[in-house]
Parts: C-alpha cells; sequence; structure tokens
C-alpha cells in the first residue's frame, strides 16, 4: 500500500458549490430527529451571518458549551427569546467526572416545545438559533454568547461511495458507485461494496519498544477478531495488548445520549462495542458501517504493527455520527494525554484518525469548525497529530474536519491536520475521492483488505446452493474475519500509521525523541520528525 504527501499550494482556489443537498434518506432522518438545511428555504438572522450552504443536523438539539449550559442566569436569558417560538433548552443535569472538568467543551442542549395553549410550535434548533441570532443583533441577548451556539450536526463515516456521503449503495448510478454496476470500476456483490476474503497470514508480529505509540480511532467500536485478541463480545480487549478501548469517555458517551433522548429522537451509544450489526433484523442486512472501526484497525495492525489502537466508538452502524459525540470524544483525548504527560505515561495518544466528516453550511467561518478546529489545535499544542479522511464524493467543496488542514502550521505545535484522499492500487487517484488544494496526502484507500468483525453474517445468501455443504460466495458472510473495502476512510488510517511506524524509526535513531518521552515539547518535535520521516 502507497502513501504520497503533496506539496503546499501556493494559493488556495475557492471550494467547489455544485454539490448538491445532501440527499438524506427518511428513515435516516426520523431514526436520528434529523433535518436537512435547504439553502434555498432557510431561514437567515443576516447581518454578520452569510445564507446557508446545505447540511444536516439535529433538529431538537442544540450545542452549548458546558459553562453556558451549567448557567441558570444564561439559560433564561436564551429562554426568554426562545419562548416567543413556543420552545425553550433544557439543560443537561447530570455531570460525570470526564464532562466537569471541560468549560469549553460544547454539549447537546436538548430542546421542547413549552406547551403554551393556542400556541403551536416547531422544536427546530436553525430557527431557533436564527432568532438568538436576531435577539443578539437588536441587543436584547449577549452576541459573544449567542456566537457560541452551533446546531448539532450529523457527520457521517465516509464510506459510501456515491454523489453524497449520505446515499446508500447503489441508490445513484455514478461511475464510481459500488452498486453493481456493469462497468463500475468498484462494483461488488456486497450490500455496501464490502465483500469478504480469505487471507492466509498471520497477525503481523510486533517488536519490543520502550512505549508502544497509541493511534485513537475514533470510529464505529470494535468486533471479535483473533487478531485483537476478541474471540467474541463477552468482555473487553485484554490489557496490554495491541488494541484497547476507553471505558470513562465512553460512559461519558452514553450519558449525554441518554440524556437527550429523554426530551429528543436520538439514538444512544451504549459501549465500545460496534452493533448493531444490523438495523433491521426482520430484513437482517447489514447496516452500512458495520465493521467499520474493526477494518480500520486492521489497517494500522498491518502497517505499524508495534503500534497500539485506542479505539472510541462515535460512529453508529449506519454510518452516522453526532457532532456532540466527536467534539466529547476529542476533548475526552485531550484529558487523557494532559493526564499522560502530568502523571502516566502510559495513557499518552500520539496520532488520532478520523475517517468522518460533513459538509458544513457556513465553509470554513462555521462555529463547528471554530469548535472542531480549537479541540484539534489543543491536541496539536499537546503533540498529538491528527490525520482525516478526505471524503468520498467526487468534489472540492470543503468536507470537514479533513478540509482544516488548509490553515496554516505553527512551528510551535504538532503539524496540521492531515488530510487524506485515496489512490487506487495502481496509485491513480481513485474516482470517488475528493480533492482539492486542501487534501495534502494520498494513501491507498481502494481494493483494501483488512480486519472485519468474525461474528457478522447478514441475509444475503449465497444464489446457488446445489447440495448440502456446496454453495457459491456469500457475499454477506464475513465469519472468515477479513474484507475488501473501498472509501478515504481506509487511505486516512494507512496514512496514520505511516506516520506512526515512522515514529517509531525517529525514536530509534534520536535520543532525544524517544517515545518514552510524553512531555508537550518533546511530543512536538516528535510530531513533526516523523511526518518529515514519512514523506509530509
Amino acid at each position: 500500500m502507497v502513501v504520497k504527501f503533496v506539496p503546499k499550494p501556493a494559493e488556495q482556489s475557492g471550494d467547489d458549490d455544485r454539490t448538491a443537498v445532501p440527499e438524506v434518506p427518511q428513515q435516516l432522518l426520523e431514526r436520528h430527529g434529523a433535518r436537512v438545511l435547504h439553502p434555498a428555504n432557510a431561514l437567515v438572522a443576516g447581518g454578520p451571518y452569510p445564507p446557508p450552504r446545505s447540511t444536516v443536523y439535529r433538529a431538537a438539539t442544540m450545542l452549548v458549551p458546558n459553562e453556558l449550559a451549567r448557567d441558570p442566569k444564561v439559560v433564561a436569558a436564551f429562554n426568554g427569546v426562545l419562548s416567543e417560538l413556543g420552545v425553550e433548552m433544557v439543560p443537561p443535569r447530570r455531570q460525570d467526572n470526564l464532562t466537569e472538568r471541560l468549560d469549553r467543551l460544547p454539549r447537546p442542549v436538548p430542546m421542547r416545545v413549552t406547551g403554551e395553549v393556542g400556541k403551536p410550535a416547531q422544536l427546530d434548533c436553525w430557527h431557533a438559533l436564527q432568532h438568538l441570532r436576531v435577539a443578539a443583533l437588536n441587543g436584547k441577548l449577549p452576541k459573544d454568547l449567542v456566537d457560541q451556539l452551533s446546531v448539532d450536526h450529523l457527520l457521517v463515516g465516509t464510506v459510501d461511495i456515491g454523489g453524497t456521503p449520505w446515499e446508500a449503495s447503489g441508490a445513484g448510478g455514478a461511475p464510481w458507485e459500488a452498486s453493481g454496476t456493469p462497468g463500475s470500476g468498484y462494483a461488488r456483490g456486497g450490500t455496501t461494496g464490502r465483500i469478504p476474503v480469505a487471507l492466509a497470514a498471520p497477525a503481523p508480529p510486533r517488536g519490543t519498544l520502550d512505549r508502544r505509540p497509541v493511534v485513537a480511532v475514533v470510529d464505529s467500536g470494535i468486533g471479535p477478531h483473533p487478531w485483537f485478541d476478541l474471540p467474541d463480545r463477552t468482555a473487553p480487549p485484554p490489557a496490554g495488548g495491541f488494541l484497547s478501548v476507553f471505558p470513562e469517555l465512553q460512559e461519558a458517551i452514553r450519558k449525554q445520549g441518554e440524556e437527550a433522548a429523554l426530551t429528543t429522537t436520538t439514538q444512544v451509544l451504549l459501549d465500545y462495542w460496534d452493533a448493531p450489526v444490523t438495523d433491521n433484523p426482520l430484513i437482517g442486512m447489514l447496516d452500512r458501517d458495520t465493521g467499520h472501526g474493526t477494518f480500520i484497525a486492521g489497517i494500522v495492525r498491518q502497517s505499524a504493527p508495534e503500534a497500539n489502537v485506542l479505539a472510541i466508538r462515535v460512529l453508529h452502524s449506519d454510518g452516522v455520527a453526532y457532532e456532540s459525540d466527536v467534539l466529547l470524544a476529542l476533548w475526552g483525548l485531550i484529558l487523557r494525554v494532559q493526564d499522560a504527560q502530568e502523571h502516566d505515561p502510559e495513557r499518552m495518544v500520539d496520532v488520532v484518525s478520523l475517517s468522518l466528516g460533513y459538509f458544513d453550511e457556513a465553509g470554513s467561518t462555521s462555529t463547528f469548525t471554530g469548535q472542531i478546529a480549537e479541540a484539534i489545535d489543543k491536541l496539536r499544542e499537546l503533540g498529538v497529530l491528527v490525520v482525516a479522511a478526505a471524503g468520498n464524493d467526487a468534489t472540492s467543496r470543503r468536507f470537514y474536519p479533513a478540509a482544516l488542514a488548509e490553515r496554516p502550521s505553527n512551528p510551535d505545535i504538532a503539524p496540521q491536520v492531515v488530510s487524506v484522499g485515496a489512490l487506487n492500487p495502481s496509485t491513480t487517484r481513485a474516482l470517488f475521492s475528493n480533492e482539492a488544494p486542501w487534501v495534502r496526502a494520498w494513501a491507498t484507500g481502494a481494493g483494501v483488505v483488512s480486519t472485519f468483525p468474525t461474528d457478522v453474517q447478514g441475509a444475503i445468501s449465497a444464489n446457488l446452493m446445489p447440495a448440502t455443504g456446496r454453495g457459491a460466495l456469500d457475499s454477506d458472510d464475513f465469519r472468515a474475519g477479513f474484507a475488501v473495502w473501498d472509501g478515504t476512510s481506509f487511505a486516512a488510517p494507512l496514512a496514520a500509521a505511516e506516520i506512526t511506524a515512522a515514529m517509531i524509526r525517529c525514536s530509534a535513531e534520536d535520543p532525544g525523541l524517544a517515545l518514552k518521552g510524553v512531555d508537550r515539547k518533546v511530543a512536538v518535535k516528535r510530531a513533526w520528525a516523523a511526518l518529515t520521516k514519512a514523506g509530509g
């Protein structure tokens, strides 16, 4: 597999406006309590707030910084304005040890109808946000507080090959879709372009290091596989192995979801296991991102076997992640790295791999990109390198967080986000990959073979079974534990793994960059040295 870095362009070009409004299946919107923002009919506060572009958001959840959500006077002021719409915010009632430490963490604050007689109301946080912005422009609310509010966007795992990241495979007809269309370069028999394969290879061996670098995979969680010493789902990964989880953070994500579920339609991530395999047991079709995190962990194991993977689940098996969960995961990693640098070096995280993203309604000026940029920049200040997938939409429209790569780098902190597009095995650029000046690295992302949960078997069966014990290839039976899949989702962790492998080589060559050193200055220097050695 190949990783290539591209030089920073002299000038940045505008992004592509031709990307259509996301075509989100209605069942997906209903499952997550979400809406599509259509620019043609969206309310706009005006003034300094620009007309929006298309995006998708949770209808009844507003993102509010923790320090504001915990202030009764601030919430009362917001609700005084929102009462004109017949709705109100319901601030979170529960805090845990992790979120209590994070004043800047944007919390998903549910909204509800106040129930005033004779006053119909609609729960739509975009409308509510515009109402609050108008109040700020009129001097009724402090603008600096209102500008910290945002809708809670839906992000997607970047594996669906089609015209938008929301499109179910086979629903479109673009030549790069994994739909089985004759002549399609990525056509396969599987339901989402993935198919089971056999791999006659043991787990790559691991040498001995003073400290193993850690790649945090913020994705769909884990499933059983022998490479990770996980025979089933009865127990977490064994201590000291290649794969580990973050129970404290996972519990905070669960509590955050349950809090929002008290008043809004939402799906709750219960733990770190990649589940459910299917969202409709009567049909049994595999969810489109089932196995996503396990597949990524296998890529890291193949390319940087001496490293460890820390799996954090934010992505539902249908390919959707909530912005609030992603932000909580990033801030949880910040606390973990701070603890490592102050107390316990074994809790250190060196690289973060993000195979998810979305198109923002306000481009590089949005509140979301400010929030995620703040979290990523804090990680970079601590010496952590962040790698993000560029997206699979064959567009140059900025896909976040990967598009943060176009921001200038500061040599005093770790390198800017490494955005990664997908290459074919022949090293040509994949038809489906996004491409723009903000895509700074390219790695193999088509025809990739990696690990898959061994307990996954979908409803599609072999179409020819002439006798007992015989049959054709069952494209939905992954019990062999391996699959082939396409997407920038898999190019990004390959780049992350190659940078991590380069980090190991740098630490061996220069005692000043030894992995056992985790203080901020050493981590920053090691991140820059690793990226340089990897070719970036």
